[in-house]
């Protein structure tokens, strides 16, 4: 273990480290330096300020697991004080009131909150009052000069500020009472302007400065006095106001959540009774008129306490479980007919007590988020006091006829002591924000995450069988009810799942064939006895135990151990998978006393490059044509990996039903970012919208997708910003994007049938969108296109304005509102096409934003693309440079969008017939999982096919395809009815060296037919190459440093080719294959301006990078060895345009030294630690009668456990 303590100090950081062996729990002690004896100099380069004393001390532990050689480390962070006592004020109003009683509480408390002893309450706390008669709000502003302070009595103790006019201070004397609080009353003078407050108790000294900004014209002053009990929804709430005039009537305001929750008016003190509605901060105005016409207010910020009314409890049947066994959760609300959402985890994912459930704490920040405005922070202390200002600090503004006196805000005064006010950390409201950030997480290990309705009852039981973790799982709830709306539990409810002995599998998620592994077997004993353990790996045809048997009775998958009490000891077998796909595990512990099974799967991988192809072909059957065959044929590369060949083909009655069955994973392609998490929510709905056009009423797949849509539509809420535009990487980006918020807001507004959108996002996401438009009626982009197409060179403003017009004219009402900005991009647009488009991808896009707004120009644009087009087998094509693209059976992503476009426009235009051709060459155009190449060419591809396919889909369906090889032997066949023609239905194909399909298709109806074909290939010409090669869009180099058998380091430098032509690329996915048994190292990998987010998976890194330019990008990952794999074979690092997938480079890297590793580099001297036990050695003196009859009952034992 290691532990480092790092001081912070004013500037100063430094650290301490120390080893240590542990076993259990271990104190540490660290003296911490005293910095107040620091020399003179020292002190004054820290800029130290006794007001400012903000030590602390970060401890960083890691801890590594000798059983495993896993890495554990946590943090925690200590405040560092240095007195012993703590003074603070709270509970008095801000600004002075002349006249009128001025009321404190001071509160003494230790350093660390603890009660005060009664020694310290044997003790007195002094009090010194002083009032002065001049305020440091005495400013002018010059027009030649900065803000500066007028003539006054410059000759205070610093030299620089105006010292006030005192009166005679008054000195006080408490004693301390048990809870450490003191009411302090002070009756303020007419003349008074400053006042300061001096506490002093022990070692600790505090003080409080206040002052008078606004002098009323009539010397009317009226206070609202803070209540001592807290305010809570439902109680009655005595509000005294005090005023030095007589009061015939008064009026009240009461705002929150920027909303007039309560108004009214007393012609004395203030009994309200708060409400949910005024919860979490209330902003109380309390006025009054004179005769005279001069308003006098005053204002109150009020804290709301037991907001949520609901409850919900939960609690298990029992506190502790094995695995395996039935546990009860017995849940139990305030209100029959509640709906509770419950989640139940593995405690080990909540990391330092932080995770993403719903707590109390939580929804009460989140409902703060909704009181902060932008005075809040501020208000309390740097509001002038007058009319005006009160007003404003509720964000309320003032129609009157009434004298509504103003007070400009200067410079925040400057006088002795104003640190301790603006500083201090509970005296004021902005501390109280700063407070450390939540940290965010995912739920890798849930057990239970639903809802449930408790129905006519109050309580309801949930009743499953437990994991087999050996863990603790935590249980949390909220409900909600029409009554008593929304409440979170109070306590969560833990589940001990444990055994006293247990073994651990350490396996990877997959290895290479042709590798071998070492199963690292942990056995934990927390019995009060030693235990002897006989550890069985059972045995399989799908792999061979490194040892032989070279004796007739040696058992390799057989080991004994002794293990002691409330320790453990891990065992070391190693296997050599022999087939691909998985291999099932199963290690059985028995001892005299306890035993334990486990069974896991292993995948193993073909070595070499993952290829895939695929070919559609479509069919229309009809009474006047009743029969068609159609011809495929592939053949695999002659460097194909042996045993990676597979082929599978796949019948489906509709034009969608490809992708209807893939929604859940349309692409095989990373989507971390805003634009990216879209592929996830967006088709969803064009399924939707073709399922209610054709009539088709598929409740499943409704649900479906509906839950898809929710969840996606929950996820890019991540990506909002503040000021309402969406970013590829949110709050993280410099700037929103114009093209990512046209995208989403369209997305969202097509989903409203669907499923809830929040009118604030809409509302905020299109406000932002049109700020973006320029005088001339175009749209620019603040932030980063990662779209390249879009980007357009010169015309990338046309590409970009027709988008985000496309999107303003998804919604009538946004149209409307909206008119003359979308009346001006239209003219930019019409003016544009004038002037001539070269880019087809930007005319394309026109095209389609012409068609919709119902523009005249709308068929000129139409004769300008398709004339430039090719017209291959009546579809048409245009022609595009294919520098640095991969060959690929499938198009451009930028043809697909392209004729994606096309199709919409004519639909639009109700060119149906010069569509069809279009559409079917699209739907054949789809992957094996229902997609195309990218997100964005997916998703406007199946707008487009949705649209379509919806006008001619036939309601009568009997179509039978057989498939057959060239010697006629008939190798699949498919029947599509009426009742299965969405269902997406597949059979696997001998995947024979040269496949020749005959595919015919008989009877009525539509029917799409696929085949899919993956396959491994070795590319040895690969090998960390650092030049370009003809089709490849970039430089690549990887390098592996790993001279440790544990840890490692992958070079890689990547620059985009100046072959291409292009300056920079999109959005770029680095997509980092790792060798076997490696993973990132817990440091991870930083990000920056360049590579914007990094994602850890099983087997690999997946670097987002904002973009690749011709300039060259050197990262280096740092890599820790966590399985433990010898014969490593080679890994794969490929970098790509996301929006243009085709323009890839590939590298392959491997260790030298890491592929001809034997086993035995980890297993100890002379191997002994992965030795086998040999059973000849019965003749030894230590072998007992006991032993020899377990050794006798061992192979039926084995025999019965293999089976």
């Amino acid at each position: 273990m290691t532990i480092t303590f790092l001081h912070h100090f004013h500037g100063i950081i430094e650290d301490y480290n120390k080893d240590a062996e542990i076993n259990g729990t271990e104190d540490f002690t660290f003296n911490v330096p005293d910095y107040r004896y620091m020399n003179k100099r020292a002190v004054e380069k820290l800029f130290y300020d006794e007001y400012m004393d903000d030590q602390s001390l970060m401890i960083v532990v890691n801890v590594t697991e000798h059983l495993t050689g896993l890495t554990y480390n946590s943090t925690a962070k200590v405040s560092l004080a240095r007195q012993k006592y703590k003074l603070t004020f709270d509970g008095y109003p801000k600004i002075l009131r002349p006249s009128l009683n001025f009321v404190a509480r001071l509160k003494i408390s230790t350093y660390d909150d603890k009660p005060l002893s009664l020694e310290d309450q044997q003790k007195t706390v002094q009090v010194s009052v002083m009032q002065g008669k001049q305020s440091p709000w005495s400013w002018k502003t010059d027009h030649m000069e900065q803000m500066r302070p007028r003539a006054l009595n410059m000759s205070g103790p610093s030299g620089m500020y105006p010292h006030p006019q005192e009166m005679p201070p008054k000195d006080m004397e408490f004693p301390v009472p048990a809870d450490g609080v003191i009411p302090i009353y002070v009756q303020i003078m007419n003349e008074t302007e400053t006042l300061s407050i001096d506490a002093s108790f022990e070692d600790s000294q505090r003080t409080l400065q206040l002052y008078r900004s606004y002098t009323s014209p009539s010397n009317s002053y009226l206070q609202i006095q803070k209540p001592k009990a807290p305010a809570e929804v439902g109680l009655s709430l005595l509000l005294d106001i005090q005023a030095n005039f007589p009061m015939t009537e008064i009026h009240y305001i009461v705002k929150s959540k920027g909303q007039v929750v309560s108004a009214g008016k007393s012609s004395g003190n203030l009994e309200l009774v708060p409400e949910v509605s005024w919860a979490p901060l209330a902003c109380i105005i309390v006025y009054c008129v004179h005769p005279d016409g001069e308003i006098v207010n005053n204002v109150l910020h009020l804290p709301i306490t037991k907001i949520l009314q609901n409850q919900v409890s939960l609690s298990w049947s029992d506190s502790k479980r094995m695995p395996g066994d039935m546990a009860t959760l017995k849940v139990a609300v305030a209100e029959p007919g509640s709906l509770v959402g419950i989640l139940v985890v593995d405690k080990a994912t909540q990391l330092k007590g932080s995770h993403n459930d719903i707590t109390k704490e939580r929804v009460m920040e989140e409902i703060k988020g909704y009181s902060v405005s932008r005075m809040d922070a501020y208000s309390d202390m740097l509001t002038m006091g007058d009319p005006y200002s009160v007003f404003k600090t509720c964000e309320l503004v003032a129609l009157t006829d009434a004298s509504l006196h103003v007070v400009e805000h200067p410079l925040r005064p400057v006088f002795p002591g104003e640190a301790i006010y603006y500083l201090s950390g509970t005296d004021g409201p902005l501390m109280q924000q700063q407070q450390e950030p939540r940290e965010r997480s995912n739920f890798p290990e849930t057990w239970i995450w639903m809802d449930t309705n408790t129905g006519d009852s109050d309580t309801a039981e949930l009743t499953l069988p437990v994991p087999d973790s050996i863990t603790t799982w935590t249980a949390t709830a909220f409900v909600m009810s029409e009554n008593l709306g929304l409440g979170v539990v109070e306590s969560p409810a833990e589940l001990t799942v444990f055994q006293d002995f247990f073994l651990s599998l350490n396996l990877p998620a997959y290895i290479i064939r042709g590798e071998e592994l070492l199963l690292e077997i942990i056995l934990f004993n927390y019995l009060p006895h030693n235990l002897e353990v006989m550890v069985i790996v059972a045995e399989s045809d799908t792999f061979e135990f490194i040892f032989p048997d070279n004796e007739v009775l040696s058992m390799p998958s057989v080991r004994h151990l002794s293990v002691g009490s409330n320790s453990g000891k891990s065992v070391l077998i190693p296997i050599k998978p022999l087939v691909l796909g998985e291999i099932p595990i199963s290690v059985k512990a028995m001892s005299s006393a306890a035993s334990d099974l486990v069974r896991r799967m292993v995948l193993v991988k073909a070595e070499g490059l993952e290829q895939s192809f695929s070919t559609s072909l479509l069919f229309e059957v009809s009474p006047s044509q009743p029969s068609l065959s159609k011809h495929i044929t592939f053949t695999f590369p002659a460097d194909v990996v042996e045993g990676s060949k597979r082929a599978s083909v796949t019948a489906v009655g509709d034009i969608l039903g490809p992708s209807i069955s893939g929604l859940d994973s349309l692409i095989q392609m990373p989507h971390g970012c805003g634009e990216q998490n879209m592929i996830n929510f967006a088709p969803n709905i064009y399924v939707l919208q073709y399922l209610s056009a054709t009539g088709q009423a598929d409740q499943e797949v409704t649900d479906r997708a509906t839950d898809y849509m929710t969840k996606g539509y929950e996820r890019e809420l991540s990506y909002q910003r503040a000021d309402g535009s969406f970013s590829a990487f949110g709050d993280q980006d410099q700037s929103g994007s114009t093209w990512l918020t046209a995208f989403v807001l369209k997305c969202f507004l097509q989903a409203r049938p669907y499923i809830s959108i929040e009118a604030q996002v809409l509302h905020r996401a299109v406000t932002w969108l049109v700020s973006q438009q320029g005088d001339d009626g175009r749209f620019v982009e603040p932030g980063r296109v990662i779209h390249t197409e879009l980007q357009g060179g010169l015309d990338g403003p046309v590409s970009l304005t027709a988008y985000v017009l496309i999107a303003l004219l998804e919604d009538s009402e946004i149209r409307a509102q909206y008119g003359s900005q979308v009346s001006e991009a239209l003219m930019f647009l019409e003016t544009r096409l004038a002037l001539s488009v070269p880019s087809n991808y930007s005319l394309s896009v026109l095209l389609y934003a012409l068609a919709l707004s119902g523009s005249s120009n709308t068929n000129t644009a139409l004769s300008e693309l398709t004339g430039r087009a090719e017209m291959r087998d009546g579809v048409p094509m245009w022609s595009s440079p294919d520098a640095g693209l991969s060959s690929s059976w499938q198009p451009r992503s930028a043809d697909i969008e392209m004729a994606s476009y096309l199709l919409l426009a004519l639909h639009k235009l109700g060119h149906i017939e010069g569509g069809l051709s279009l559409m079917k060459w699209l739907s054949q155009q789809r992957n094996d999982r229902g997609g195309f190449g990218s997100t964005q060419d997916t998703v406007v591809a199946l707008q487009a096919l949705s649209t379509f396919a919806a006008l001619g889909r036939s309601q009568d369906f009997d179509v039978t395809i057989s498939v057959n090889t060239d010697a006629s032997t008939k190798v699949a066949s498919f029947h599509i009815h009426q009742n299965n023609y969405l269902l997406l239905q597949s059979q696997q194909i001998n995947p024979e060296q040269e496949l020749n399909l005959q595919v015919t298709a008989e009877g009525r109806g539509l029917a799409l037919f696929q085949l899919n074909v993956f396959y491994n290939v070795r590319h040895r010409e690969l090998m960390r190459r650092r030049d370009a090669g003809k089709h490849n869009a970039f430089y690549l180099h990887v390098e592996l440093f790993d001279m440790d058998i544990y840890t490692a380091h992958l070079y890689i430098c990547t620059s985009l080719s100046e072959s291409l032509g292009l300056t920079a690329t999109g959005m770029a996915i680095l997509d980092v294959g790792l060798l076997s048994g490696f993973s990132l190292a817990p440091e991870g990998f930083p990000t920056d301006e360049v590579v914007k987010k990094v994602e850890a998976e099983p087997g690999k890194v997946i670097m987002y990078l904002d973009s690749v330019t011709t300039e060259e990008l050197c990262l280096t990952i740092p890599l820790v060895m966590e399985y433990k794999v010898t014969k490593v074979q080679e890994a794969t690092v490929s970098i790509y345009d996301y929006y243009e997938p085709r323009r890839r480079t590939v590298r392959t890297y491997t260790s030298e030294w890491r592929s001809e590793m034997s086993t035995c580099s980890f297993c100890g001297d002379d191997c002994s630690d992965c030795q086998a036990d040999d059973y000849y050695e019965l003749s030894s003196a230590s072998r007992s009668s006991r032993n020899v009859l377990s050794i006798s009952l061992l192979p039926a034992l084995l025999l019965i456990f293999s089976l």
